[in-house]
């Protein structure tokens, strides 16, 4: 559990020190809107997930490992680059909490699904 603990810490402090080191490369991307896939870090499964922003407000939706749709919503604090993201799927629940790259296209982050289960994610935009 520790190891765990220590595995997301250390892979939210990375995506902060990449999104500081690509501020100097240009104007930061806050559109998040498109495909996305998602990557469970506990198991290395891969789950599709499409984005819509408005202001700073996301829906979406997620594709399951049963191929189930489940809805999306969350938020961006493009001050911070902080992405929280909520997936209501038909049995279960995940909320994600995660930071974005200045170009849009990476959030990393931890999660909590079913209640009591915490991992590491990434994000890929396609």
């Amino acid at each position: 559990m520790k190891k765990n603990i220590l595995f997301v810490a250390s892979m939210i402090v990375a995506s902060v020190i990449l999104a500081g080191a690509l501020s100097h490369c240009g104007q930061a991307v806050t559109d998040f809107s498109g495909k996305w896939q998602v990557r469970w870090l506990s198991n290395d499964s891969r789950n599709p997930m499409t984005l819509t922003q408005t202001s700073g407000k996301l829906t979406g939706a997620y594709i399951n490992d049963a191929k189930d749709p489940c809805s999306v919503s969350g938020d961006f604090a493009a001050a911070t680059r902080q992405v929280t993201l909520r997936i209501a799927c038909p049995k279960w629940g995940i909320e994600m909490e995660g930071y974005a790259s200045l170009d849009g296209k990476l959030i990393v982050g931890k999660y909590l699904a079913y209640g009591n289960a915490v991992g590491g994610f990434t994000m890929t935009k396609k």
